[in-house]
């Protein structure tokens, strides 16, 4: 009895600890989940170059069509449940009760998803190979993705950044062992490999969910928390979703669409195309994550009206999006060839300017997400969505009017990232200069 009651109190201690409403600095609250979400990125990498050189070059590029995918529905589908539940916790100050409607939104969202790439089987299988097992593991995303972000969204919210930077690196290191036992034990296909995400998303977020919401005591709401109407939830996400729908067809769309739309005679350069994207976005897999870690503090920032402090935090960021896209580039443009070819063979390495092109997109593309964060930080999710929107618009005319495969996948990423980022730098500088002080609660 003693040691059940001894192991009871540790299990309570430790989720006390996990969601200690932590109230730091940006630099510091996001000094561990940086460097969790940087290994996260590195060892995304090694998955991918497992998988890589397991697969025959046809196969790499279904499965390449399939990890875009997965982050379409991902990040764009179920990340704004958990950037709202973000920005809502914080602002209550308590995981329980859940905001009203968070867990009917996130089951429509769900719903939704499954939905849409049920009805979009006739146009995803041929991206897919036409395996069956392939878009099975699809749908399996799309159920555990619920829970994913649940969680994540909470552990931000109430500034819990270390759990949620260490949930992220068992959620990398998962994939990584598993994708190393299919290599070794299994039949190397695009459809067993593509297992290794839904399971690796499970087994990382789904016990410690059911342990936030069993163990959490519910806490009173601040005085100054304002209340959340049942349907505040479901239309904020809805905006956000419209945005991150569009911004995850930008960042992800290209793969599928090459995969899809290559004649037999395209198919070796898809799957090069492929591989080099996969390595130049890898950046991605670091600020993706990272981006949603920022809403509680820019939301507490916002908050204040404090305008100055808006203008350089605007600036700062803005900056960075533009020195990230010319480093970028010049990094694409010497060294690109020669890392795909030292990662996944030379076989998958496209020519340098095209390198450039893709390395440009992304540079700018981080600049990007920063930015919409920072608008939806001041609850601003239909600027984010149009900045987004547009952004994507502009890639389509640009993916419709160029010829070449591999030229018209590069050059409408970029120029889609750079329309994009140059609405949110205006939507963005437009707030920092009218910010007005919040009323005093009391």
């Amino acid at each position: 009895m003693h040691d059940h009651a001894s192991g009871t109190a540790h299990a309570r201690r430790a989720v006390d600890v996990l969601t200690a409403p932590g109230r730091r600095g940006i630099a510091a609250s996001l000094s561990w989940v940086g460097v969790a979400v940087a290994l996260a990125g590195v060892l995304t990498f090694g998955y991918l170059a497992i998988v890589t050189r397991a697969l025959p070059s046809v196969d790499y590029g279904w499965f390449g069509a399939y990890w875009s995918l997965t982050l379409v529905v991902a990040m764009g589908a179920f990340q704004p449940v958990e950037v709202e539940l973000a920005r809502l916790t914080h602002l209550r100050g308590t995981t329980r009760p859940l905001p009203p409607g968070s867990l009917t939104t996130l089951a429509g969202v769900m719903g939704g998803t499954l939905l849409v790439v049920l009805a979009g089987a006739p146009l995803l299988l041929p991206a897919l190979g036409d395996e069956p097992g392939l878009y099975a593991a699809l749908l399996a995303v799309c159920v555990v993705s619920a829970g994913q972000f649940l969680l994540r969204g909470l552990l931000l919210g109430r500034g819990a950044y270390g759990t949620h930077g260490s949930v992220l690196l068992l959620d990398a290191l998962l994939r990584v062992l598993l994708a190393a036992a299919v290599a070794a034990w299994l039949p190397t296909s695009a459809a067993t490999f593509g297992w290794t995400v839904p399971i690796a998303v499970a087994v990382a977020h789904l016990p410690l969910l059911v342990v936030l919401l069993r163990r959490s005591a519910p806490r009173p709401l601040p005085p100054a928390a304002a209340p959340t109407s049942r349907g505040a939830v479901a239309r904020a996400v809805g905006a956000l979703v419209v945005g991150s729908l569009c911004a995850q067809v930008l960042l992800n769309a290209a793969p599928v669409l090459v995969a899809g739309l290559a004649t037999p005679a395209e198919q070796t350069d898809a799957a090069r195309f492929i591989a080099s994207f996969a390595l130049v976005r890898l950046p991605l897999f670091v600020a993706v994550p990272l981006q949603s870690a920022l809403i509680p503090s820019l939301a507490e920032l916002d908050r204040r009206g404090d305008a100055p402090a808006l203008r350089r935090v605007a600036g700062r960021l803005l900056g960075g999006g533009v020195l990230l896209a010319v480093t970028g580039g010049l990094l694409g443009l010497v060294v690109g060839p020669a890392l795909v070819s030292l990662f996944f063979g030379s076989r998958y390495a496209l020519p340098a300017p095209d390198m450039a092109v893709l390395a440009t997109g992304t540079g700018l593309s981080i600049g990007l997400l920063v930015a919409s964060q920072a608008l939806v930080a001041a609850a601003r999710h239909r600027d984010a969505a149009l900045a987004w929107c547009t952004g994507l618009a502009a890639g389509a005319v640009v993916f419709a009017i160029v010829p070449d495969l591999v030229e018209r996948a590069s050059w409408a990423f970029t120029t889609g990232c750079a329309v994009a980022f140059a609405v949110a730098a205006v939507l963005l500088l437009r707030r920092a200069t009218t910010a007005v002080p919040a009323p005093d609660p009391a």
